[in-house]
């Protein structure tokens, strides 16, 4: 069947099974054409090689992480599943399968959406570089469709003493760092990039801290990705005396542009390092009792007592830290941002792009929060109007006349 398109190219269909239905599918054709929707010049492209030139043009001039995210995506998730489909074949019910199956296989929804986005750009790539005109059929998702990121699992945080008694379990420089990242909401490669000059501490009163840089995973300080990351925050008294002190006992340099967690020969503490610090802290972390402040990390018995060695040392349990839902580096950002009075005061904290992300991140935290203020106001409303009542009963049983200015200003 053969018919010509938007641009006046003549095309050919076929074969088809009857001459109905090739007649059906030439008025389809010729109903397109007048419309000026064009036509795929590259009908035969797969996704998979599209994910490719994807990946080789346009994401190997990103950072390295970013890289790392995006080729997960591709070849773990995207690839096996649609890589040797042809990219015209894949539907908005391919794209809403793919959320089902990556939700089935216990991925988070926070990465199912990652995944979801790079096929998205994969698709619009294919339409600006090779010559697709398809529909992009991650953009057709509606909203019940598409990852639920609000609905993330409340994160975990350090609870009542955990902090205090994992502090009091580590060493320095490690303390200094966890502490400030408790302070100041960092991530651990913001912290990590810190200069001295960042800091300003000459008046411990009007001390703050500059976040502009981070360390990538191969050790080197650059840029932070966003505007909205990049911020100068104040610094309490306490800290500021903190990070004084950490200047003076440390035994890495300390000129302006030397980091301010760093090793002897100036290059920057190591991220794995940081994770492996804070995990020897929580195993030797104990209660006011002597009893481990993190007991999943040791052996129990069938009654569920902790398991003593030989030397009366607890035995520790032979399991995968994600296995266990402990405190990690994060956690220190997510009690910062939980300390906050709202989400507007915790999007400046966190420097997110805008308080809807952090409403995201952490909706079920603040919808708490604003529950608790509204019952505490509703419960000084009754408190005054019980008062004013009362007051106004009193009045009445002594046959006195009531002052009502002053029963006006009570219940204002």
């Amino acid at each position: 069947m053969g018919y010509r398109d938007a641009d006046g190219r003549l095309r050919w269909r076929g074969p088809f099974e009857t001459i109905t239905a090739a007649r059906a599918e030439r008025g389809d054709a010729r109903t397109r054409a007048r419309a000026g929707e064009r036509e795929s010049a590259n009908p035969r492209l797969r996704f998979g090689e599209a994910a490719e030139r994807w990946l080789t043009e346009q994401v190997a001039q990103l950072r390295p992480a970013t890289r790392a995210i995006y080729r997960n995506a591709v070849r773990n998730h995207l690839a096996p599943r649609w890589g040797r489909r042809r990219m015209d074949a894949i539907d908005v019910t391919d794209a809403a399968r793919l959320v089902r199956d990556l939700r089935a296989d216990g991925l988070s929804e926070w990465t199912i959406a990652g995944i979801l986005k790079a096929a998205g750009r994969v698709f619009k790539f294919a339409r600006r570089h090779c010559r697709w005109r398809g529909e992009n059929p991650v953009e057709l998702l509606e909203k019940g469709e598409r990852p639920k990121v609000g609905t993330t699992r409340e994160r975990r945080i350090f609870k009542g003493d955990e902090l205090a008694q994992t502090l009091a379990a580590s060493t320095e420089p490690w303390s200094t760092l966890f502490r400030l990242a408790g302070v100041v909401g960092g991530r651990e490669s913001e912290l990590l990039g810190l200069w001295w000059e960042d800091l300003e501490l000459r008046d411990l009163d009007a001390a703050t801290i500059r976040f502009a840089f981070q360390v990538d995973r191969d050790g080197e300080r650059v840029p932070l990705k966003t505007e909205e990351s990049k911020a100068r925050l104040p610094l309490p008294r306490s800290t500021a005396l903190m990070l004084l002190e950490h200047r003076a006992r440390t035994p890495a340099p300390t000129t302006p542009r030397s980091f301010v967690f760093g090793t002897r020969n100036g290059g920057p503490l190591g991220q794995r390092n940081v994770l492996r610090a804070l995990y020897r802290a929580q195993e030797r972390a104990r209660t006011p009792d002597g009893l481990p402040t993190f007991p999943e990390l040791f052996e129990a018995d069938e009654r569920g007592h902790l398991v003593v060695g030989a030397g009366g040392e607890f035995v520790p349990r032979n399991v995968g830290r994600r296995e266990l839902r402990l405190p990690d580096f994060h956690s220190l950002r997510h009690g910062a941002a939980m300390d906050c009075d709202d989400a507007e005061e915790a999007r400046d904290l966190l420097r997110h792009r805008n308080s809807n992300v952090t409403r995201a991140i952490y909706r079920a935290h603040f919808d708490d929060r604003r529950r608790e203020l509204l019952r505490a106001r509703m419960e000084t409303r009754m408190e005054t109007s019980t008062r004013g009542s009362r007051e106004e009963t009193t009045s009445k049983s002594r046959g006195e006349v009531p002052d009502l200015q002053r029963i006006r200003e009570t219940r204002q």
